[in-house]
Formats: structure tokens, sequence, C-alpha cells
């Protein structure tokens, strides 16, 4: 029999098993009967140790959230550091990492790797949040099955499968002069060939002055699919432009915390990216099957950066990357081993950067190639993980200009080995335990080796890869709409790569720790109202060597949200969140002697009317209209001897956005 084809007919179904308002069914939180993160194919949930959350796309609907940052923020867990308020710089969290989250947290679409080569943060709106069916957080480390930077967690935002003709129409408006426009047509035809075809539009001014955004995704898919697998091929291409207003010193926020230090008046950054990747899905036998896909990415940037009280920008900056990734698979069953599932693998990924500024040159070519293996061994109540995975890094760099450290060029290799042991024990039908080792590695990012610290003779440190163990237990119970669970970890790593900017450096720390609780859980109270609860406890800490003992900074120790969906009818539904976040030390700060960046509690709300094919909605953020900042750094004031000072991003205070959109085939 084949095994392959009935789950992908899971996959389908379970995306369409939460009722619709119109129905005035029960407010429901099932988690779908499959999810791809588990071992990067489609497959039981119930079958794997890692925690693994599934936003639906009926809650990220119910929600009214306006982009993946909104859906994420507060979710059990996951931190979100957010510069300016609207997504386009925000930076996702897990495990407690806070300036380098975005070299520790892997973020995917559709199993595709969103984390760049160099330290800049993945763009979390490359997909439209119109366009995702649902999102699966990985809680902990996956350096087995998913390689370099799956140290904190892993997101996997899984979009929407074609079906029926499918055209949608969205217009969204709100603060800050924001205007948002998608649209989409999708189908499945009966001869096998599916589409998707979507454009993301948005325009704003932003809250803060100078910070105005142009936002242009377009994206396009074709499959075809046939009696023993399918194969696709898909493009995108995005327009991404912002003015950046910088950061704000203490005073500063105190006069007007909307401002641009006049510093920053022509600051920017604009970058457009292309995108295309192939995939094939082959059934071989009907235990064994061939996953595969090969992409390219390149983004071509241009930027100007200015420094407060003077130095200022010169010129034009320009920043450029291109990665092309090959990851095929194989994925098979094995009747003698009581249906053990095995997935052996490849991942390769070449990539080029450069960066032009009035500093120098930077010229840095990166290859990283692995292979890896994970079995996942059923048994009559107990479900076993163990896997492994062998990677080599090869980097070629080259700089020029006044603090050139490589000007005749380097070549500097590594490799690392890590492995995974787990275990999932079903009590009942109710109740699941999980227990988990997973080792982890983080190979240094591109540019970090191009400004790293120096020895005494003024010989550059090299940096080492990063490597940890990570262990958790946590149990998992669910009976009827309701859910719980609870996981418990220790995540230690050694040479943690980290940036230094009393010392404007990138150096490896000695030993650190994260140790934490996630909870989280939904109870459906009637038939019409239902309840959201998490709560994190994150403790992050250096144990040894430099900055022995102290926090890292720009990590939450407590963070928590509380959320509630109430359908009033069947074209009334309601939804109401709050979000809080403890204070965290500045980033940079590891000497945490700064004043620590305050804690935080927003209300958001809102309201959604359904009639027919027309939905109409509007959220409002910070109901209360609080006054905080969502980010916090290390700065050098220039009015005082360019002194240590905290310095500020400043976040929107209340603010809405309305959205009317048309559903209709």
């Amino acid at each position: 029999m084949n095994k392959f084809l009935p789950l992908g007919a899971a996959a389908i179904s379970a995306s369409f098993a939460v009722p619709g308002h119109s129905d005035v069914g029960p407010v429901t939180n099932e988690v779908p009967t499959v999810v791809v993160s588990a071992a990067r194919t489609e497959q039981s949930t119930l079958t794997t140790p890692a925690s693994i959350t599934v936003i639906s796309r009926q809650q990220i609907e119910d929600s009214g959230a306006a982009d993946i940052v909104e859906v994420l923020r507060g979710q059990g867990g996951v931190q979100i550091k957010d510069l300016y308020g609207d997504g386009s710089r925000a930076t996702v969290d897990m495990r407690g990492f806070g300036d380098s989250a975005s070299s520790n947290t892997l973020v995917l679409i559709d199993g595709r790797r969103l984390n760049n080569p160099d330290i800049a943060s993945p763009d979390l709106n490359a997909i439209a949040l119109d366009d995702v069916e649902r999102i699966e957080v990985v809680q902990g480390s996956a350096g087995v099955l998913f390689g370099d930077q799956a140290v904190g967690g892993v997101i996997n935002v899984i979009t929407r499968r074609p079906g029926a003709m499918r055209h949608s129409l969205k217009l969204s408006a709100g603060s800050y002069n924001a205007v948002n426009l998608h649209a989409m047509t999708s189908q499945a035809l009966d001869n096998g060939i599916n589409y998707r075809v979507s454009l993301d539009a948005r325009e704003s001014d932003n809250y803060r002055d100078h910070n105005e955004l142009s936002y242009l995704n377009g994206f396009a898919k074709l499959a075809y699919d046939y009696s023993s697998g399918s194969v696709f091929t898909e493009l995108q291409y995005i327009d991404n432009d912002l003015n950046t207003p910088g950061a704000l010193f203490a005073d500063e926020v105190a006069e007007d915390r909307r401002q641009a230090n006049a510093s920053f008046a022509s600051d920017y950054s604009n970058a457009k990216t292309t995108v295309g990747r192939i995939g094939l899905v082959q059934e071989i036998s009907s235990n064994w099957s061939f996953e595969g896909e090969v992409t390219s990415r390149k983004t071509d940037g241009d930027f100007r950066i200015s420094f407060a009280g003077g130095l200022p920008s010169t010129g034009n900056y320009t920043q450029n990357r291109k990665i092309q990734e090959f990851t095929p698979r194989f994925i098979g069953f094995i009747p003698a081993l009581n249906n053990t599932m095995l997935t052996i693998g490849a991942d390769a990924v070449e990539s080029e950067y450069d960066v032009s500024t009035i500093f120098g040159d930077q010229f840095n070519d990166q290859s990283q190639r692995s292979l890896y293996a994970q079995a996942l061994i059923p048994a009559s109540m107990l479900d076993f993980t163990v896997g492994v995975r062998h990677a080599r890094v090869d980097n070629e760099l080259r700089d020029a200009g006044m603090f050139a450290v490589y000007p005749t060029g380097v070549n500097i290799e590594d490799e690392v080995t890590v492995a995974t042991l787990g275990l999932a024990i079903k009590a009942n039908d109710n109740w699941r335990l999980l227990l988990r080792a997973d080792q982890n590695y983080r190979f240094a990012k591109v540019d970090e080796f191009l400004q790293p610290a120096f020895t005494p003779a003024f010989s550059p440190i090299e940096l080492k890869t990063q490597e940890g163990l990570s262990l958790e237990t946590g149990a998992e119970w669910s009976r009827g709409g309701n859910s719980a669970k609870v996981v418990v970890y220790s995540l230690k790593l050694e040479n943690e790569v980290a940036y230094d900017p009393a010392n404007f450096a990138n150096i490896n720390l000695d030993d650190t720790e994260r140790k934490g609780l996630i909870t989280s859980g939904y109870w459906q109270a009637t038939q019409r109202i239902g309840f959201s609860a998490s709560y994190t406890y994150t403790d992050a800490e250096v144990t040894s060597g430099f900055a022995t003992g102290k926090d890292i900074p720009l990590v939450a120790e407590h963070s928590a949200l509380l959320s509630t969906d109430y359908v009033i009818s069947t074209s009334w539904q309601v939804f109401a969140e709050v979000v809080a976040i403890s204070d965290r030390v500045l980033g940079g700060d590891f000497d945490n002697t700064l004043s620590t960046l305050p804690g935080y509690g927003v209300f958001n709300i809102k309201a959604g009317y359904q009639v027919s094919d027309f939905t109409f909605s509007g959220r409002i953020n910070n109901v209360f209209n609080k006054k905080y900042s969502d980010v916090g750094q290390l700065g050098f004031d220039p009015n005082a001897g360019f002194a240590a000072a905290e310095a500020f991003y400043p976040s929107p205070e209340i603010n809405f956005l309305l959205t009317a959109a048309w559903n209709f085939r």
C-alpha cells in the first residue's frame, strides 16, 4: 500500500477541519493531523518527541493580525523584537538569544530557509499572511534535522494549497497612513495542474518620523500532481524600500518619542530580492519516496547609515547576497522494524556575499555541506527518535579598506557532528510525555569573520563554531477542544558567537546556559467562547569566562499571553489579547551596568463581520496607549563625551487597521 499519498490527503483534510464562523460551530483549537517539521515531510505529530505548536489558518484569521509578527508575538517560547512596530525589521527569539536571535532561530517557508548567510534578520514579511495555511513552531533545538542555526527553535510557515477555483481581494487602511493591498487567485484543475498567484503591496509612514515603508511582494507557483508524485516551480519578487530613523537616547525619547535624530535624516535601507525554486516528490516504491528542492535567492541592497553627533555617511553603501540551496532527501518506512520512518538527506548551501561601505569592501563566499539521517521508531506506547548529522563549512574571505582584516584573502574551514535522541510516551488517548536530547551548532556568519577581536599583537582572533546541547522534557494533554502543554529545558552552549559593542567586535563567549519553562493551554469554555494562555520563563546567562554570571542582553525572564475568541453569531466574531513581557538587559550590555529596558503589557482587540463572500474587520493595537520600546541598545552619547548610554527604538502607541476582503469563486 502506498504510505505517502494518504499522508498528503490527510494534510489537506486537516487544513479544513476547523469549522468557519458562518457555521456557528464551536471555537476550536485542534492541531492538524500532520505537520512537516517533525521529519521534513508530512508526519503525524504523535510520533515525534519534539514539542510542536501549530497555529492554524482559523486562528490566524480570528486574530485579525496584519503580519506574521503579530501572530507570533506572545506565543509560548517566542519573544519578538520589532524595531519599528510594523514587522519590517522584526526578529523572532526562541530560547533567549537577544541580539543574536536571528542567527539562532531558523525560519522557513515551506521548508525553504529565510535565514541569511550574514547577520541580517530574515524578512518575516516575505510571505503574505493571507497566503499562510498554518505556522509550525518547533520548540527547542533541531540541529540534526535542520542543521545550522536551528539552535533555539524552528518556525516553519506552510502556505495554502490550491483547491477549487478561488480568488480574493483584500484592502486594509489604518494608522500612520498605512494602506495594504492583497490579491490572490488559485485553483487545482482536474488534470493535476494547480497554481497560486498572489500580490501583496504595503505603503505606510509608520510611527516614527523618517520611517516610510514601501513594500511589494509578488509570488507565483505552478505545480503538477500525478499518481506517483508531484513537481512544482515557484517564483517570487520583493521590492522593499524603508527609511530608517535610528535610535533615540533617553532625553530624546522624553522630548519627542516619534522623532528621528537629525543625524539620520538621509538614512535608508532598500533591497530587491528574487527567488526561484523547483521541487519534486516522487514515489520510488510502496515504502520509499524522494523529496528535493533546488532554490536560488538573490538580494541586491543599498543603504545609508549615519552616526549620532557627527560622522555622517558620505555616500550610499551596497550589500548583495546570492544563496543557492539543494535539499534532497529519501523518506522510507521499514516494515521489519515496526514501520520505522527513516529520513536520509543532504543539505548543500552556497552563499556569496559582498558589501561596500566608506570603511572598505568585503567579499565573502561560504559553502556548507551536510549529511543527516533520522529514524522515528514506533512501539506500542513509545516512539523513539534517533539521528545524526555531519556538517562542513568552507569560508573564502577577503576585504579591503582602512580596517581590512584579510586584505590578501583567507580560507577558514570547520566541521561538526551532532546527534539527537528522543522518546515520546503515549500514556493514553489524552496524555503524551516527551523526553529529548539534541545537539546543535551555528557556524559563524560570513560578515562576522571580518569584524573580529584582536590579540595584543593585532592578529585577528578567528571565530570558532558555536556548539550546544539541548535537554528537554515535557507533557501534552488534549481532550475534545481543550489542550495544555508544559516543557522544561536546559540549553548549554560553548563558543556562542556574539557581538561586543564595547569593543566593536564579534567574539566567542565562553560557556552560556539557558534554562526555562514554557506552558500553554486552550480552554473551550462554551460552544462560542474559547480562551488561550501561555507563560514562558527564561533564565539566560553567561556561566564562565567573560561576563560570568551576567544575564544575556535583550532576553525577558518572563513573558505571557492571554487571549479570547468569541463567536457572537453567524456573522460576528470578537478577538482580544493581552501580551506582557518583563524587563530586559539592554542589547550589548554584557556587563549589566546600564538601566534595564522596561517591561510592558499591551491590550489588542479585533472585531470581524462576515456576510456572504465579504468580510470586514477592525483591529486596535495597544488599546490603552502604553508608551514602551520593544528594542533598546547600548549606545554612545555624543552629547556626553560618547559615554555609554541607553538608546531606544520607541514602539507605536495606540493604532488601528480596518480591513475589507472579498473571497469569491
